[in-house]
């Protein structure tokens, strides 16, 4: 199976949203969101929080074989967090929360690959 990094949704610039596509590999590509690799204009939301860029990577480890790799920021004010969920072509669904209000990596290891849907809510919690 070829890796496909293209994704789509409706949702750009909704502080809840979904997108769509794949499915994509580990591998040197980052997730393209209705044709953009910068998804901050995207996966924006409340208090300042933003997604940069996601990719996924493999991962050499006894029970996980890859990792996701989000570079973003979560909201300002105590207590808030921007929420993520990933979906890949097994059915298996991994989440993430960023609290961090700096621009930085986040990741979440993952048993299977093949990306299909990145869910996200960043709305204050």
């Amino acid at each position: 199976m070829a890796s496909i990094n293209t994704f789509t949704s409706t949702n750009c610039g909704s502080s809840i949203g979904t997108a769509t596509g794949g499915p994509m590999l580990p591998g040197p590509a980052l997730v393209s969101i209705n044709g953009s690799t910068d998804l901050s204009q995207c996966i924006k939301g409340d208090g300042g929080s933003y997604v940069q860029k996601i990719s996924i990577e493999s991962y050499d480890g006894d029970v996980y074989t890859a990792k996701i790799v989000v570079t973003g920021c979560g909201p300002s004010g105590m207590g808030n967090r921007s929420d993520f969920t990933f979906t890949m072509s097994g059915g298996e669904a991994v989440t993430l929360s960023i609290a961090s209000t700096s621009l930085e990596d986040h990741t979440v290891k993952c048993k299977t690959t093949g990306l299909v849907q990145i869910g996200w809510n960043l709305k204050d919690q």
